[in-house]
């Protein structure tokens, strides 16, 4: 596996956790397995084969080259106290909410790079996160809830942090039913396009007599319901329940849902043409939607966050108190 590093063949030495246990055998004192790599030992479905392995020191330690087979490694040196990191599978990795916020304040926190761009991929990240032990619409064991992550992000200790204001934002679309990265990329596409939040897991009824329940996974819902703009997303996952998937689609569009599949394939083409749709319900019904440039969608996201934040707030919900010493973080640079 690598310098004096060897494992048997029945261990899957091309498995992630075997080689992450390799790694775990030549780190600095301190280090720790950050990033994507710390996600998936928690359980989470985010990372992608081929992502580099992010390994966080603490600042004083020095690192030198590590290389362990198959395995590409990024070192980034930040601050980690003992509450940042624990043991998983006998590794040592970032906690579930320090794994969090650092895939939520940078784009690339596997190759540790900040980026001015949307916040799709940090959203993605974090919804990931938060969905780890959900079982249908039940969640057990989940590592932390969205308040407990805006509480961890609002800490006096990361004022100064790079990426905070991008990991507050995406706290705005915190959703643990949220059921795969795609599905996050695609609601942050939808926000980055100027139309408002969808609703997710929005069940109808389906077949003979509605006998069935269906949920899609985002949805507009105009006229009290009465008409239904439904997005999903059909990922690879998928492909062994195919035709079950079709016949609740044809269940559904027979309730007079305009649905849209999505694909990665099909992206280019199907979520333009229901981004119009829904832009198309909205005006209708007499509401002012702009056609933006998709340069603007970071904005957009931003904008959408502060106006979540605000009703929120007042709506009194659950959110950190901030101490004399804590600043609001702006979401916007």
């Amino acid at each position: 596996m690598g310098s004096g590093i060897y494992t048997h063949a029945s261990t899957q030495p091309e498995s992630l956790r075997t080689a992450l246990r390799a790694l775990a055998l030549v780190l600095p004192p301190g280090a720790v397995v950050g990033g994507s790599a710390a996600a998936a030992l928690h359980g989470a479905d985010y990372r992608r084969d081929g992502d580099p392995v992010a390994v966080i020191a603490p600042r004083d330690a020095q690192v030198h080259p590590i290389r362990i087979r198959d395995l590409p490694v990024r070192v980034a040196h930040a601050e980690l106290l003992g509450e940042d990191t624990t043991l998983v599978f006998g590794i040592p990795a970032t906690a579930p909410l320090r794994t969090a916020f650092d895939l939520s304040r940078l784009k690339a926190p596997d190759r540790w790079e900040p980026s001015p761009g949307d916040l799709r991929e940090n959203v993605a990240a974090l919804n990931a996160m938060l969905s780890v032990g959900r079982e249908g619409r039940r969640t057990r064991g989940a590592p932390f809830s969205p308040e407990e992550f805006r509480a961890y992000v609002a800490r006096e200790r990361f004022y100064r942090w790079r990426g905070v204001r991008r990991a507050a934002a995406a706290a705005e679309f915190a959703h643990p039913e949220v059921d795969s990265p795609e599905e996050s990329r695609l609601l942050m596409d939808l926000v980055g396009a100027g139309l408002p939040v969808p609703e997710l897991q929005y069940e109808i009824a389906i077949g003979t007599g509605g006998t069935r329940r269906a949920r899609l996974d985002l949805c507009y819902a105009f006229d009290e319901g009465r008409t239904l703009v439904a997005i999903e997303y059909d990922g690879d996952v998928h492909k062994e329940r195919r035709h079950e998937d079709v016949e609740r689609w044809q269940l559904i569009r027979d309730q007079g849902v305009r649905l849209y599949i999505v694909t990665s394939k099909t992206r280019p083409t199907v979520l333009p043409s229901a981004i119009a749709d829904v832009k198309t319900q909205l005006r209708l019904r007499g509401a002012v939607v702009s056609d933006h440039h998709p340069r603007h969608a970071a904005r957009l996201q931003r904008e959408t966050a502060e106006r979540l934040r605000h009703i929120r707030e007042a709506a009194g919900s659950a959110s950190p108190p901030r101490r004399a010493a804590e600043r609001r973080l702006p979401y916007t640079y």
